[in-house]
């Protein structure tokens, strides 16, 4: 009787570290996977960045917030052919072309 109880014993002792190896193994399992997932994010933000040192991207990031480069002019198109209310006001209200131009060379008068 005392040898069967020694075995029982011995025998959840064995189940007991098994199950524990295995939890331990699925830990390394997911702790592998967690790497591998922080490696390709690594290597994604390291393309990312190398991307966004090129003069190319610059530029384009320059060109989006309003700048433009030497020698280069912006050329606004309005697409439903009217002047907008504030610029029909401001040419209705200032004075004319010729008479800024005479302003400007010869003074006001």
């Amino acid at each position: 009787m005392s040898l069967a109880l020694a075995g029982l014993v011995l025998a959840a002792a064995f189940v007991g570290l098994t199950i524990q190896g295995n939890a331990i193994g699925r830990e390394i399992a997911g702790y592998h996977s967690d790497l591998a997932a922080d490696q390709a994010q690594y290597e994604a933000l390291t393309a990312q960045i190398a991307n966004q040192k090129t003069t190319d991207y610059v530029q384009q990031k320059a060109r989006d917030y309003g700048y433009i480069a030497p020698n280069e002019s912006i050329i606004a198109i309005q697409r439903d052919g009217q002047a907008s209310d504030a610029l029909a006001r401001t040419v209705r209200e200032g004075p004319s072309r010729i008479a800024r131009w005479f302003a400007f060379f010869f003074g006001l008068r």
